[in-house]
């Protein structure tokens, strides 16, 4: 079953590939080609790197979502045929994302074990790894969109601001991430703590520390 479906992941892939490609050979399609092709190796890759055991479900899912939004999609054109579609994708990706931030979860908690206690922390978690990822699409849509192709028509609606906002804000947490990071990992008296670092550790011994 799981070389069944990767096989015809693979033909159907092709075959939208041959169809975009031979009268729209531009480089954005090219690169989707590339991507199409490219991507069901994630999963795989994941394993070696991360040393996990193989899950054919995950395999199954991320290939599944992957040809639905560039196979079919992006190369074969179903936006442009089937109304809603990318409101569809971007739906299907909350639930496909909401998952992977459980088990990310779960996989760093400390003993891994499954706990009434952490129902609001995992569900917290896990929608916010969600819309993290929801944003950090749309950064990467509007990139995209500087550089020929436009897939959220920044020129037409004017998206420019709200983009450079989530931007610009996205950076700042990711600094301060860094910087948590940072102060955690050599905890000690001589540690650099920032500006951030130093309002988190004033109200955590103020209001946090036992």
């Amino acid at each position: 079953m799981r070389r069944i479906t990767l096989i015809a992941y693979y033909v159907l892939t092709v075959a939208a590939i041959v169809y975009r490609l031979s009268f729209d050979c531009t480089a954005y399609n090219m690169l989707l080609a590339v991507a199409g092709l490219a991507l069901p190796a994630v999963p795989f890759v994941l394993y070696k790197v991360a040393h996990l055991k193989p899950v054919p479900l995950l395999e199954l899912v991320f290939n599944g979502f992957v040809f639905a939004a560039v196979s079919f999609a992006s190369l074969f054109g179903a936006y442009d045929f089937i109304p809603l579609w990318d409101k569809i994708l971007h739906f299907l990706s909350g639930f496909l994302f909401a998952a992977l931030g459980t088990i990310v979860y779960f996989y760093h908690k400390p003993d891994r074990r499954l706990d009434r206690r952490d129902a609001f922390n995992a569900a917290a978690y896990t929608w916010m790894f969600s819309m993290t990822s929801a944003v950090l699409w749309e950064i990467w849509e509007y990139g995209v969109s500087l550089f020929g192709a436009d897939p959220q028509q920044v020129a037409l609606t004017g998206v420019s601001d709200t983009m450079q906002d989530m931007i610009v804000c996205t950076v700042g947490g990711l600094i301060t991430a860094i910087s948590c990071w940072k102060y955690l990992k050599h905890l000690g008296k001589n540690r650099r703590k920032g500006l951030m670092m130093s309002l988190f550790e004033k109200f955590y011994e103020a209001n946090i520390k036992k």
